[in-house]
C-alpha cells in the first residue's frame, strides 16, 4: 500500500511539473491557424515568373519561427514566404502550401492553371496587305486584347497563301485536337498544333479548292465546287460516302450541284451532313441519302439561292434561309428526328413551317441561332435583327443592334456556349486594319467590349474552346 501511495505521488509531481512549465510560457505549444485565405485557382504564364504570398497566420501562445513549403504538381518549388516561380509546363496543376513551426503544421491546397498561349478565345482569319493573317484573343488575359499575326510569328518561313479561305478547330475529349487553315494562291491546307499554332503537317487534299469547311466531333465536312467530302481528323483520311451515294452507289444524281451552305445535325455520337442540291432542288442527309423536296402541305419551294443552313433550338431542328425562284426570301423550319418504326430506326422529316422572310436579307447577310430560345439572328449591313421562328413569319421592322460605324459590314455572328454573349465580327469601311470585334450582352443588349483595328478584311471568326481533355477542374 505504501508503495502505491509513493508511485501516485511521483506521478502527480510529474504532471504538476509539466503543467507548471506550460503555464509559465517557457515553451508553450503554439498552434497555427490561417487568418486569411488563398484563392482556389491562380493563373500564370508559361516561363514567366509569378508571385503568390502566403496568407497571414495566427499562433496561439507565442510567435515562433515559421517555415514555408510550396508544392506544384507534388514537387517542392520554394521554401520562402512569398512564392516566386516560373513554371515551364502548361496545364492545370494541384498545389499545396505548408506553413509550420516546431509544434506543428497547417496546409492550404489550390490549383494553378498555366494556359497554353492560344488556349481559349476568339480566332480571326482575315486578308491584310495582300496576305492571309490570323489574330487571336486569349480569354485568359482579355485585357491584352487581340494579338495579330499569330500564325506568322509562330511559323517563320512557312507562309500562308495570299487568299484566306477557311479555318476550323477540332476540340476533342479523346484524341489530339488540331486547327486547320485553308488558303489559296498558292493552295495550302495546313494542320496546326492546337495550343501553339505551329504547323504540324500539310494535308494532302484530293480536290482543287475548298468553298466552306464545317467541323463537328473531330470531323471536317468540306464543300467544294458543288461536291462534298469528309475528313477524319483522328485517322487523317478523306471519305466521300455522301458524294458517292448521290452519284450512283445509292441514288442516281450524277449531276448534283450542292450548295456550300450546309449544316451538321444530329446529336451525341451520330452526326450527319445535310445538303441542298441546287440542280435537282432536293435536300439530302448523309444518314440515308433519301431525296426530299422543301415542302409544307402542297407548297413546294424551289430555291435560286441558299443563304444559310443552321441549327435551331435543338440539334435536330434546322433553319434554312433561302431566296426562291420568284425572288422572295423565305425561312424554312425543319425537324429531322430518328424514330423506331417496328425494329428499325428511321429518319422522320417534319417541315414545321415555311414563311416569307425579311426582304432586306441578302447574300451578304450572316446568321446565328440560339439553342436556348427560338431566336434567329440575322444581319443587314451593320444592323442585327432578332426573329422568333415560332412567330409565324412575324419578322421585325426595327433592328436590335447597330454595330460599328456607318458603312461597316457584319461578317460573322457567334453566340457563346451559354448564349449570354454575342460576338460580332465587322469590317469597317476604311482603315489599315479594317477588322473589328464587338461583344454584346444578350439579355440587356448592351455593348460589353469592343476591339477595333484587330484584323484585315475578315473571312472567318470562330471561338476556339479550351480542349475538353485539357480542362480539368
Amino acid at each position: 500500500m505504501k508503495q502505491l501511495i509513493l508511485i501516485a505521488g511521483v506521478l502527480f509531481s510529474l504532471i504538476g511539473c509539466l503543467d507548471d512549465q506550460t503555464k509559465m510560457g517557457e515553451n508553450a505549444i503554439s498552434y497555427l491557424s490561417f487568418k486569411t485565405e488563398l484563392d482556389m485557382l491562380y493563373y500564370a504564364e508559361r516561363n514567366v515568373e509569378f508571385e503568390i504570398e502566403a496568407p497571414e497566420t495566427k499562433q496561439e501562445s507565442q510567435d515562433k519561427a515559421l517555415s514555408y513549403e510550396w508544392q506544384i504538381n507534388y514537387d517542392v518549388v520554394s521554401t520562402e514566404r512569398v512564392l516566386k516561380h516560373a513554371y515551364d509546363s502548361c496545364g492545370l496543376f494541384p498545389c499545396r502550401l505548408k506553413v509550420y513551426n516546431e509544434d506543428g503544421a497547417i496546409f492550404k491546397e489550390f490549383k494553378l492553371r498555366v494556359p497554353n498561349p492560344y488556349d481559349e478565345g476568339l480566332l480571326l482569319l482575315s486578308k491584310y496587305d495582300g496576305r492571309s493573317m490570323i489574330s487571336f484573343r486569349n480569354d485568359n488575359w482579355p485585357e491584352r486584347g487581340f494579338e495579330k499575326d499569330v500564325y506568322a510569328s509562330n511559323n517563320p518561313g512557312i507562309p500562308l497563301g495570299t487568299e484566306p479561305v477557311a479555318v476550323a478547330c477540332s476540340p476533342t475529349e479523346y484524341y489530339t485536337p488540331y486547327i486547320y487553315v485553308v488558303t489559296e494562291n498558292p493552295f495550302r491546307f495546313l494542320k496546326l498544333d492546337y495550343y501553339t499554332m505551329e504547323v504540324l503537317d500539310e494535308v494532302s487534299y484530293p480536290e482543287e479548292r475548298v468553298d466552306r469547311m464545317l467541323e463537328k466531333d473531330h470531323c471536317l465536312y468540306i464543300m467544294t465546287d458543288g461536291k462534298t467530302l469528309d475528313y477524319d481528323c483522328r485517322n487523317a483520311y478523306f471519305r466521300n460516302n455522301l458524294q458517292q451515294g448521290l452519284t450512283g452507289k445509292y441514288r442516281n444524281f450524277p449531276d448534283a450541284e450542292l450548295s456550300d451552305k450546309a449544316v451538321v445535325y444530329g446529336g451525341k455520337w451520330n452526326w450527319y451532313l445535310l445538303v441542298f442540291d441546287m440542280k435537282n432542288q432536293l435536300l439530302f442527309s448523309a444518314r440515308d441519302i433519301e431525296p426530299y423536296q422543301i415542302k409544307v402541305g402542297d407548297e413546294v419551294v424551289e430555291a435560286s439561292e441558299i443563304y444559310d443552313m443552321l441549327l435551331g433550338v435543338s440539334e435536330e431542328d434546322i433553319l434554312i434561309l433561302l431566296k426562291d425562284k420568284n425572288g422572295e426570301n423565305k425561312v424554312v423550319y425543319l425537324n429531322i428526328s430518328l424514330q423506331y418504326v417496328g425494329w428499325s430506326k428511321v429518319s422522320v422529316w417534319d417541315f414545321k413551317s415555311i414563311y416569307p422572310a425579311a426582304a432586306e436579307i441578302n447574300k451578304q447577310s450572316v446568321f446565328a441561332s440560339s439553342t436556348k430560345e427560338n431566336i434567329l439572328y440575322y444581319s443587314v449591313r451593320n444592323e442585327i435583327y432578332r426573329y422568333n421562328y415560332l412567330s409565324s413569319g412575324n419578322f421585325p421592322t426595327k433592328s436590335d443592334y447597330t454595330v460599328g460605324v456607318s458603312g461597316s459590314l457584319i461578317k460573322k455572328i457567334i453566340l457563346n456556349d451559354d448564349k449570354s454573349e454575342m460576338y460580332v465580327a465587322v469590317d469597317a469601311p476604311s482603315g489599315e486594319y479594317q477588322g473589328a470585334v464587338y461583344c454584346y450582352d444578350i439579355e440587356t443588349k448592351e455593348l460589353k467590349w469592343k476591339e477595333e483595328n484587330v484584323a484585315g478584311e475578315i473571312v472567318e471568326m470562330l471561338y476556339k474552346p479550351r480542349n475538353r481533355n485539357y480542362n480539368e477542374d
